[in-house]
């Protein structure tokens, strides 16, 4: 039988009800094992970290449980990665202690070039969806702010949390100057850097912050518009 570390790896998001989670990806994983002659010694699992993110104690603890002739099982290629760069230097680690990978799905098997090339592909794609995800979940918490929903813990400068409904969002009319102004700065083709230099300037006791305007909250700001 052939020792195999399990990893799973499942980041917390609005649709997480259709994602699967790090049980299910277990259940499969011993599956497999027991269908392929695998046997399981350990199981490690990252919650809520994405799978851009290097720093995942549990993923590197199970490269660091892996010896030579044992197996790294994962449910998909993209819980190890959703990155080229990080998912070929996961992979350069277990091939150097003398392991390998295997995915349940989305998986190539060997080391030639093809192999390789089909890989980074796919490592690819993967990268691509979690940045059209974040694009997503970008313009679609804009456009549920613009119709008054909480969205966050603090309202974006120019709304204040309904005192009534603290779910919604409500127009702060303590901070309206400085919202019209920098309306009016932007229709007039101003850049963000002479934009903020005018709040600076002219509307400082209107920021929120002690330092008062910056180039990112009129960036911020901007985009709500």
């Amino acid at each position: 039988m052939i020792p195999a570390i399990v990893y799973t790896r499942f980041s917390p998001r609005r649709n997480s009800d259709k994602a699967m989670s790090s049980e299910t990806q277990l259940a499969y994983c011993k599956k497999y094992a027991e269908a392929h002659g695998l046997t399981i010694v350990q199981v490690f699992n990252d919650r809520g970290i994405s799978g851009k993110e290097e720093e995942r104690p549990k993923l590197w603890a199970a490269i660091d449980a892996l010896d030579e002739g044992s197996v790294l099982l994962v449910f998909k290629l993209d819980r190890l990665a959703r990155n080229v760069y990080l998912s070929e230097c996961i992979r350069r680690a277990v091939l150097k202690v003398g392991a390998k990978i295997i995915a349940i799905q989305g998986d190539v098997a060997g080391e030639g070039p093809e192999q390789i090339m089909i890989r980074q592909v796919l490592a690819c794609v993967a990268e691509y969806e979690r940045k059209i995800i974040g694009i997503r979940t970008k313009y679609a918490m804009k456009h549920h702010q613009t119709r008054g929903r909480r969205m966050g813990r603090y309202a974006p400068y120019g709304l204040m949390i309904d005192p009534e409904d603290p779910k919604k969002l409500i127009p702060d009319p303590t901070e309206e100057p400085a919202m019209k102004l920098i309306a009016d700065l932007n229709q007039k083709d101003f850049v963000v850097s002479q934009i903020t230099r005018v709040m600076q300037k002219t509307m400082r006791k209107y920021a929120r912050a002690a330092k008062g305007w910056d180039r990112r909250t009129v960036s911020r700001i901007l985009e709500r518009l």
